[in-house]
């Protein structure tokens, strides 16, 4: 099959593009889970005054690394790792058939009033809408997962997910379920930004003829630098949710700047940084990699009905 004809992902359905997204999401969320767990013990640790001995407060993520396996061993990395993985999986169903479906129909109809021919990128304000809307419809059905895998995580729980969301739905109902989603719906930006740099990157790297077939390594690099940008634009946020989810209370960036300074506001952003460059990368890899492998089978299903 020659290059121009090659089928791409985007010929395949939004439901099998999610599917692919879901399953690189649950590869990479596993990969980097022991990250993701120091990164929020470094987000919600408090420290003072004569603690820094203290075997839970935590320096840095080499640091952290090291005092949690000491302490607690190996398995203590994936407490909560089952549960975290299913919201991930959800999520990034979810998240990659929403935005799939509506910048498909978007750039359907620019090519509709432009004979045919579909834009490489959308504009900024479209294509972060569109992130945000699909971030926020994906996050409300996860919700409930995202804050057990947070408090279990945070407070090294011992106690299952069942346990953990029976302590929740005592302390504020069932609403505790969404603790801190008002501030995910802020946050789902980031998505929308992470893959508006994401096209801009390949727009600006990659020649026009391969723009759609990217490599794997061209793929992991663009997205894992698109999700690093988008972090630092939005790691405040991120920080004061965690803590939000983690003990029941908000600590506004306003507050936490007021206490702490800058630092503070970006409190754990380096392990943040770190589990999102990897993480976003591999999804992205992996995801392209399944699609393909989707495409392929479809093709093939095709050819044998002939």
């Amino acid at each position: 099959m020659s290059e121009d004809k090659r089928i791409r992902p985007s010929d395949i359905p939004p439901v099998a593009n999610a599917f692919s997204g879901a399953i690189g999401g649950a590869i990479a969320n596993l990969a980097v889970f022991p990250l993701d767990l120091v990164v929020t013990r470094l987000q919600v640790q408090e420290k003072s005054k004569g603690q820094e001995d203290d075997e839970e407060v935590y320096e840095g993520v080499v640091d952290a690394l090291k005092k949690i396996y000491r302490s607690h061993g190996l398995l203590e990395f994936y407490s909560g790792a089952a549960e975290d993985t299913l919201a991930t999986t959800a999520t990034a169903f979810f998240y990659f058939y929403a935005y799939d479906i509506l910048r498909t129909r978007r750039v359907q109809q620019i090519a509709r009033r432009k004979d045919g021919r579909k834009p490489g990128n959308l504009g900024v304000v479209e294509e972060l809408g569109i992130g945000t809307v699909a971030g926020m419809f994906c996050k409300f059905i996860v919700s409930p997962l995202n804050n057990i895998v947070v408090r279990q995580q945070a407070q090294g729980s011992k106690k299952s997910g069942l346990e953990v969301a029976r302590d929740i739905y005592r302390e504020k109902g069932v609403a505790g379920f969404w603790t801190g989603y008002s501030k995910v719906v802020l946050l789902s930006i980031n998505p929308s930004l992470t893959y508006y740099f994401f096209q801009l990157l390949k727009t600006v790297t990659i020649p026009r003829r391969r723009r759609e077939n990217p490599s794997s390594m061209e793929l992991f690099f663009l997205s894992a630098c698109a999700k690093t940008i988008a972090t630092l634009f939005t790691y405040p946020l991120i920080l004061s949710k965690t803590r939000l989810q983690a003990a029941g209370h908000d600590s506004s960036a306003r507050e936490v700047f007021h206490k702490q300074g800058v630092q503070g506001l970006y409190q754990g952003a380096r392990g943040q940084i770190l589990k999102g460059f990897f993480s976003q990368g591999i999804t992205m890899m992996t995801k392209d990699k399944i699609a393909r492998m989707i495409i392929y089978i479809y093709v093939i299903a095709w050819l044998k009905r002939r």
